[in-house]
């Protein structure tokens, strides 16, 4: 878990602290499904949680919904890797431990897609 954690830490920390320029051109991809789900999901806490168990491969937490299924580890791979790209994106910054918030470009964005599903 903690190597996951740091690794995620320094994507994210990368991500806010790059060029203005380039993060503005990520910024206009499109979202997947999974990224527009996280972001609706976060849309008014802004807090992810990134979980382990032993038995239970990573997962994303946001509030009381998890982004996993025990019995498809195929479902935590997706959303992880939603939450990667949007910590790719520099929605996403590294809080304290587990814990990562979205950036004020983050909110923005996350609930504009919340107001219009179909947005961005």
């Amino acid at each position: 878990m903690v190597d996951i954690v740091a690794s995620l830490i320094s994507l994210c920390t990368l991500a806010v602290s790059g060029g203005a320029k380039a993060l503005k051109e990520i910024q206009k991809r499109t979202f997947s499904e999974p990224e527009r789900e996280l972001m609706i999901t976060a849309a008014q806490s802004g807090e992810f949680y990134i979980m382990s168990v032993e038995e239970i491969p990573n997962w994303v937490r946001i509030g009381g919904k998890d982004f996993y299924d025990i019995h498809a580890p195929a479902i935590s791979a997706k959303y992880l890797s939603a939450f990667k790209s949007l910590c790719e994106r520099g929605y996403i910054e590294h809080v304290n431990g587990i814990l990562f918030r979205l950036t004020s470009t983050g909110f923005e964005k996350a609930r504009q897609v919340a107001k219009y599903p179909n947005a961005g």
